[in-house]
């Protein structure tokens, strides 16, 4: 009983240290500066619903959020595409130099975005993709395949062979193999990468600050960027538009939590 309550304890703890962040951001969007100074974690007198439409409107946060769901859209559905693809290839296909070209691929786990952005944006600038949607996009589809190959490649060796070997035998092909079976049986794993994704893609900051100039093309992190520029002396605002940065993520991330500790255990069954 002792050690099952200093558990509960250590948790609880570890629990309030982690979301603390959020509940005093949260907190701090829906009252006044004075009320901030006073009191971190006090109730706000009168909720002040108001921040969130200052934040929205005048803060242009309607168009970072526009930008950045059309972003991560066009990210995540053709970064899993390809990622089940190629996982699927190298894990049940065997071809001259498959081992140097998957260790190639991996590279892409181990070299920084830093490394990258400098090149990457001349790159971008003599393709006459800077400011552009293509710009955000295309770059970070190829950088999330790295690890989406990884991923899938585990999941579909995990699946039986003997699965796949009596699909062949009744004469599906390979892509009937891989949407009809490997597929469904991979759905939680399809599932945690693409919510892994949508998180990465949501929060990226360093490369849509290098590669959109314009105010037009910015996402939510570069967009708050500016915002807390201009609204440095109204922090409740800030916080505001801080809120609507994470909160669609933590309601995904809620709605899909189950799904996520399913993907990356199935993940984790064989490597």
């Amino acid at each position: 009983m002792i050690r099952r309550v200093l558990a509960y304890v250590v948790l609880g703890a570890g629990v309030f240290l982690a979301l603390s962040p959020f509940l005093v951001t949260t907190l701090a969007s829906f009252k006044t500066t004075i009320e901030l100074v006073e009191g971190t974690f006090s109730l706000p007198e009168t909720w002040r619903y108001g921040n969130y439409k200052t934040a929205w409107t005048e803060g242009d946060l309607d168009r970072y959020f526009f930008n950045s769901l059309v972003v991560a859209v066009l990210v995540v559905v053709p970064s899993v595409f390809l990622s089940a693809m190629t996982g699927y290839a190298f894990a049940r296909f065997r071809f001259r130099g498959s081992g140097l070209l998957f260790g190639f691929l991996l590279l892409g786990l181990v070299v920084p975005l830093q490394a990258l952005v400098i090149p990457l944006f001349y790159l971008l600038r003599e393709l006459n993709m800077l400011n552009s949607y293509w710009g955000l996009i295309l770059p970070q589809i190829a950088m999330s395949l790295s690890f989406g190959t990884l991923l899938m490649r585990q999941a579909f060796v995990a699946v039986p062979r003997e699965i796949v070997e009596a699909s062949i035998v009744d004469g599906a092909s390979s892509w009937t193999t891989l949407w009809r079976i490997l597929f469904p049986i991979t759905r939680p794993v399809l599932g945690t990468l693409a919510l892994l994704l949508f998180v990465w893609t949501w929060n990226e900051f360093l490369l849509p600050l290098v590669v959109s100039v314009q105010e037009e093309y910015w996402t939510l992190p570069v967009g708050l960027l500016n915002f807390q520029g201009q609204w440095t002396s109204n922090l409740p605002v800030i916080a505001a538009g801080s809120t609507i940065i994470f909160l669609p993520l933590t309601i995904v991330f809620l709605i899909f939590q189950r799904q996520l500790v399913e993907g990356v255990t199935a993940g984790a069954v064989k490597g």
